[in-house]
């Protein structure tokens, strides 16, 4: 029996910060999502945020090459950034 483990799957890390840097959010999305959006696709998703240890829902928005992060409770953190401005890791 062949019990091989199949690689994990490779995600690019983006991370952004915002007021002074005191708030950041992080995604994780799949190389071939951050190839559609760095080409202008659009893509949202939700995660944390953290500001001085407390943590707050967040929308990710990315559409024509710039992105937006958005609290829930309609504070606007980040609006059409370039999508440059990312920090971007990858594994």
């Amino acid at each position: 029996m062949n019990s091989k483990k199949p690689k994990p799957k490779a995600h690019v890390k983006l991370t952004t910060y915002w007021g002074n840097d005191d708030a950041e959010s992080t995604i994780k999305v799949s190389r071939s999502r951050w190839k559609v959006i760095t080409e202008g696709g659009a893509y949202e998703t939700t995660a944390w945020g953290w500001y001085e240890g407390g943590r707050f829902s967040v929308s990710w928005q990315f559409q024509n090459g710039s992105f937006s992060v958005l609290a829930d409770d309609g504070l606007e953190c980040i609006i059409d950034c370039p999508i440059e401005e990312l920090i971007v890791q990858t594994d």
